[in-house]
This record gives C-alpha cells, sequence and structure tokens, in this order.
C-alpha cells in the first residue's frame, strides 16, 4: 500500500513498451494511491451499467474479445527493500482485489496473470528478487475477457482496489485451513473438526504442529502431531458457547509450527464461532432454531473512495444495522472486502456472500471458469461462522440443477 508510480492509457496501444524492464525510468511518472480506484483518483469516471455490458454502444465485441478502441490501461511501479525478517524465505506479493485484470512483473520478469477481480490475486516473488532496491510493475485492464463473468448491477471502475502486500512463508507453512463446527443433535457439545494443507520443504526436517483453542486465555481444547502434506484433527469440545446474530460469540484458535529444536517457525490465528447451520422442512436453520432474516442488499461503497472502505466506515455500517434490528446482508454482487466479513464474525450479520454473475451468455463455454471463480471465492471465505448462503448470479440457468451440483 501507498503510492506508487502510475500511467494512464486509454487503450493498450497506447501503453509504453517495455516499462516493466528493470532499467525504465518512471520518476516522470504522476503518483496515484493503492488501494484506489483510478476514476477516483482523476483518471476517467465511473460508469453505472446494468444487465447492458459496459462497452454496449460503444464498441461492437465478440463474445471473449475485449474492447480496443476505449479500454484504459493502468500501469503502475513500486520499488522495496525486502525487509530484513524475510531474508532466506519464499517472498510472495498479494493483490486482495485488482478490477479487471493484472498482469505483474518483478526486476522485469514476467511474473504472472490473474483475471478474476474480487478474490486475492497472489504472486511468488522469490526467483525474481535482487539485493538492494526491486521493481514491481503492474498492468491492470479496466475491462478483460473476465470482465464477461462480472457484469452486474454496480458502477464499474478499476485499479488495484483492495490491499496490496508482501508476505514470506517458512519452510514448514500451513498452507491452507478448512474448520468445520461439528455440533451433536442436542446442540450441547462440538467438535472443531481441522484439516490442514501443509508446504514443507524437504530441507527442514521433522516438524509438529500444535492446535489451541482458547476462550479470553483459557484453554478449551488442544492437540499436537507430526507436521504433514496433509492433516486431519478433531478437536472436542464440551458445552460450547455458540455463535448466532444475537450472541455472536467467537473462541481463538492458534496453529504453531515448530521445529525439532521447538523453535516456533510459525503462528496462525484464526477466529472460530460455533454454530450449526441446516434445512429442516423446507426452513432454513441456526441452531435447531428458525432463522428469520431481516436482511439488506449491501455493496462494498463509499462516496469518497468507490469500494475502497475504510475499516471505520464498514463498522458503523453494521452497527447501524444492527441497531435497526437488521441482521443479514447480502454482498452485492462479488464477495466483500475480508476486513467486512471479519467484522460481521464479530459483531452477527448473517451474510449471503456472491460471486459475480453473466448476462445473456447462452452456452455452458463460461461454465468451468465461473466454477472456478466459485470455488477460489468459498475456499478464500469459507472459515467465517457469518457465512451461510453462497451465491452464483446465472442469467437464464436458475432452472439447471447440473450447473448448481
Amino acid at each position: 500500500n501507498g503510492l506508487w508510480k502510475f500511467h494512464h492509457a486509454l487503450n493498450a496501444a497506447q501503453v509504453i513498451p517495455g516499462f516493466e524492464a528493470a532499467d525504465y525510468d518512471s520518476r516522470g511518472w504522476a503518483d496515484i494511491r493503492v488501494p484506489a480506484h483510478i476514476q477516483m483518483e482523476g483518471y476517467g469516471a465511473p460508469q453505472y451499467a446494468n444487465v447492458q455490458y459496459p462497452w454496449d454502444g460503444y464498441q461492437d465485441v465478440a463474445i471473449g474479445e475485449i474492447p480496443t478502441a476505449y479500454n484504459p490501461v493502468a500501469c503502475y511501479i513500486k520499488t522495496f527493500f525486502v525487509p530484513e525478517q524475510m531474508a532466506d524465505r519464499r517472498v510472495f506479493v498479494s493483490f486482495q482485489g485488482a478490477e479487471s485484470c493484472i498482469a505483474v512483473w518483478l526486476n522485469g520478469h514476467y511474473v504472472g496473470f490473474s483475471g478474476d477481480s474480487f478474490t486475492p490475486s497472489e504472486f511468488e516473488l522469490t526467483d525474481y528478487l535482487i539485493e538492494g532496491e526491486n521493481k514491481l510493475a503492474c498492468r491492470v485492464e479496466r475491462w478483460s475477457a473476465g470482465s464477461w463473468l462480472e457484469d452486474q448491477d454496480f458502477m464499474r471502475m478499476s485499479g488495484l482496489f483492495r490491499d496490496v502486500y508482501l508476505y514470506a512463508i517458512p519452510k514448514a507453512h500451513i498452507a491452507d485451513l478448512h474448520l468445520k463446527t461439528l455440533l451433536d443433535d442436542s446442540y450441547t457439545d462440538a467438535v472443531l473438526d481441522l484439516s490442514v494443507q501443509m508446504a514443507l520443504d524437504p530441507s527442514v526436517g521433522a516438524c509438529s504442529v500444535s492446535f489451541e483453542l482458547t476462550d479470553g486465555g483459557r484453554l478449551v481444547a488442544s492437540a499436537a502431531c507430526k507436521a504433514e502434506a496433509s492433516l486431519h484433527v478433531q478437536l472436542p469440545v464440551k458445552a460450547p458457547k455458540l455463535w448466532s446474530s444475537e450472541s455472536p460469540y467467537l473462541y481463538d484458535l492458534l496453529l504453531t509450527v515448530r521445529d525439532a529444536d521447538g523453535r516456533v517457525l510459525e503462528a496462525v490465528p484464526q477466529r472460530v464461532g460455533f454454530r450449526r447451520f441446516e434445512m429442516k422442512d423446507g426452513m432454513m436453520h441456526l441452531n435447531g432454531k428458525r432463522i428469520v432474516f431481516k436482511g439488506v442488499n449491501r455493496h462494498d461503497f463509499c462516496t469518497d473512495s468507490g469500494r475502497v472502505v475504510p475499516v471505520e466506515t464498514l463498522r458503523r455500517d453494521l452497527l447501524t444495522m444492527k441497531r435497526n434490528n437488521i441482521n443479514a446482508v447480502r454482498t452485492s454482487h462479488c464477495p466483500p472486502s475480508p476486513a467486512f466479513l471479519d467484522a460481521c464474525d464479530e459483531l452477527g450479520i448473517l451474510v449471503f456472500t456472491e460471486m459475480p454473475g453473466w448476462q445473456h451468455l447462452g452456452d455452458d463455454t463460461w461454465k468451468a471458469q465461473a466454477l472456478q471463480n466459485c470455488r477460489e471465492m468459498v475456499c478464500q471465505y469459507r472459515n467465517h461462522p457469518s457465512i451461510f448462503l453462497w451465491g452464483v448470479r446465472v442469467s437464464g440457468r436458475a432452472d439447471d440443477e447440473s450447473f448448481y451440483k
């Protein structure tokens, strides 16, 4: 995050050739804030569109292609030094939101590409890092092939609009965590079911992973095991306090990876809400009680900064909802910022989150990519107790049960 060097082009033909090269001098470029939409920083204007595509009426574009005459391209450059604590580790860059696609270079080397605006895109930089100053270059196009899957009823903007940060992982790393809170049929006792995927460098040797569930500092349950590529651990929990909209109780889970000498290699915290969501006689139930949704549709949106919503602003919005007896939110029409879901977990807002949907495509050409986008959304956010429903917006396919299966 912070100030980046910036160049704005009206289309791909106007992009400066070789701007990503290690020796290209960008000192004459403008500065722009990240995260921010370029349209909120003075480059073009936001555009509202509903069921039509944003280029309709301006250029005739074949399905799957992109506009060429007017399709603004944002070129970003950021220089940085690798922090000392990241030395000798694998280093990644995370773009939490880049609309609508992003291509990335480091020190002139092409790193990768992503075309999903609303879930994080992460790239490993390790092989291209150098001692001293490093140059990170990005190219973000307003519309891409992925835009055919992101046609929804809201303001259209572009740029690096969510957090961008570096992170490093140790040689024994918890790459993925999937938790389930399995309540018994009386909703009294529970099992915390944990599935863990690890990235283990062969040189690291024997390692262990410990699991500690605490309640305000009090140890509730724990376990430890040898680190392996895949782990499955179950922690029995007697009479946990249950998570609900009225009482959003959260426990703290800490996963700690240690080497053979007991040195901590990594510590991963995770909030846990014990609850059981199920269908009974065609009605939704939480912890054995029928849910009555008093909900609203909500966009990540701020009048001053578009979809870059300060944490204090989104918390104020959620507290206003709670004061007015609103207990549920549909995240129209895309996955929300991670900070929003953290706040919903804490404050007790039931969330119906959805991925962008397409309009008018008329066949299954895009089905595989749409499902992949859906998987990315679910895997990114599935540990949030506030999420109850996942939405896929597909025009004209509501009766096709095979799609949803």
